[in-house]
């Protein structure tokens, strides 16, 4: 059988465990992952046109960069997490104004409302399909922003009737409900739902791998994610969203939300016996790394407490994240939709594993790796590793699995082919034990599994071991 030499551990690792806190980080302007409890409610405001009859009861954050004074939290209605968790993810609205304190709830401003309306307008006509074009704001009430929907849909016959039959309304159709101003969630709501349902119904959604399994009266769906992003992967296929919302629980590598065992991770990133990177790497080497991380605005005397495995997994990806970036990958999306749907949270491995794993692959690999790495920016900077990079997303925003095989199976270095087989061979035969344990209980469970593309996209890989155990998997 074929082996897979080369594997990014953006396919393969969360991205949490090899992105340490550099001091270049630059200030949060990526969707904010929330802690989110959700309760059955009833809405008794008939004014609450998108109520979608939960309330948020308590949230906290979970998943961001080091926090600045300059970050402020917003304030909006409990009925508008999911649609504005959507307009970050899919880049509807500016994320930097998610931390500038922004009150959601007040009356739009004609400038939001063009920068609402262009943004929705450039996401649907990036898709190729076609819009009624740019849209002259006046009086901001619901009744225009409705109108401008019609506009942004290219439909030229608008009616009220027609947004509600297609679930992008759910208001009041009163003469007074509708000619009052709109405030800015309701607006961003509207256009999240119109850009979604255009994008669905013309096929233009991001497909992934995505995988199901049924034995028994049991169901297990697997989706194989890309553990960094951009805006442009999103929004998902609406019938993976819908197996996840029909699902008992989610499966993720590691549980995002430990945040003392992340922590504890983060810390074994660094020396603590006396020891130092220039040590490890050689003068050389080292003052070559040094250079690289100091255009980032890393000093020499921080590079040299990182011990090898981090220095090699954070140059592994860009940390200007010119091309995409941890927040918007497809674990942070699905790990806020399952805490804003209260969907139980379940983990394959571990952070310990994951961060043990790394920390104890051979030391003399790493250094060979980090020379080819600096190798490679030195000569060409990010250019090539973005290029890839992009490659790979394109193959998962379209679902190519030919493309995808492809890349993962270009040639390596010995070194890297250790590192690869290390990071796949018993990993995937531990995660296809434990999801053949779950096809197998009693009674009826639903199960969605959120794992690296590399663990599912390969012949040789879960999905592969899975058929040999005699089960059928379906590709979605």
């Amino acid at each position: 059988m074929k082996k897979f030499k080369k594997i990014l551990t953006t396919l393969v690792l969360v991205p949490t465990l090899f992105l340490p806190n550099f001091a270049f980080a630059q200030e949060d302007t990526s969707p904010a992952v929330t802690e989110v409890k959700v309760e059955e409610s009833v809405s008794n405001n008939a004014e609450n046109q998108n109520t979608l009859d939960k309330k948020i009861e308590e949230s906290k954050e979970i998943k961001s960069k080091e926090k600045t004074p300059k970050i402020k939290s917003p304030s909006f209605s409990p009925w508008a997490s999911v649609d504005l968790n959507d307009v970050q993810f899919m880049g509807l609205y500016p994320a930097s104004s998610f931390f500038e304190g922004k009150d959601f709830r007040k009356a739009v401003t004609l400038e939001d409302a063009n920068t609402a309306y262009k943004l929705a307008k450039e996401k649907i006509e990036s898709r190729g399909l076609k819009t009624g074009g740019d849209f002259t704001f006046k009086d901001l009430t619901r009744l225009e922003t409705l109108e401008s929907i019609s506009k942004l849909l290219n439909d030229d016959k608008f009616a009220v009737k027609n947004l509600k039959e297609s679930k992008i309304f759910f208001g009041q159709e009163d003469e007074e409900y509708l000619n009052s101003k709109i405030p800015l969630e309701e607006v961003l709501a509207l256009y999240n739902r119109a850009t979604k349902k255009t994008l669905q119904d013309n096929d233009k959604v991001a497909k992934g791998f995505f995988y199901e399994i049924e034995n028994k009266n049991n169901k297990v769906y697997m989706l194989g994610s890309i553990h960094i992003g951009k805006s442009s992967m999103y929004p998902i296929d609406q019938n993976i969203i819908n197996s996840l919302k029909d699902s008992d629980k989610i499966f993720m590598e590691i549980d995002l939300t430990n945040q003392e065992k992340l922590k504890e991770m983060q810390e074994k990133m660094y020396y603590k016996d006396g020891g130092s990177l220039k040590n490890d790497l050689g003068e050389e080497l080292f003052a070559r790394v040094a250079n690289i991380f100091k255009d980032f605005g890393m000093t020499e005397d921080q590079v040299n407490k990182l011990k090898p495995w981090a220095i090699y997994n954070s140059l592994s990806v860009d940390p200007k994240g010119e091309v995409a970036t941890a927040t918007y990958g497809i674990e942070s999306y699905f790990l806020a939709l399952s805490l804003l749907n209260n969907l139980e949270l379940g983990e394959l491995e571990s952070v310990d594993f994951q961060s043990d794993l790394l920390s104890n692959f051979d030391k003399e690999s790493y250094i060979s790796m980090i020379k080819n790495l600096t190798d490679e920016i030195e000569k060409n900077g990010y250019k090539n590793i973005n290029a890839g990079l992009n490659e790979m997303l394109s193959a998962w925003e379209i679902g190519n699995k030919d493309k995808m095989i492809s890349l993962l199976s270009s040639d390596g270095d010995e070194a890297s082919e250790k590192f690869n087989e290390s990071l796949l061979s018993e990993r995937d035969k531990n995660m296809a034990k434990k999801i053949d344990a779950m096809l197998k209980e009693d009674g009826e469970n639903t199960y969605f599994i959120l794992v690296g593309a590399a663990h599912l996209v390969p012949e040789n890989s879960v999905t592969g071991i899975l058929k040999d155990m005699g089960y059928e998997v379906l590709e979605k």
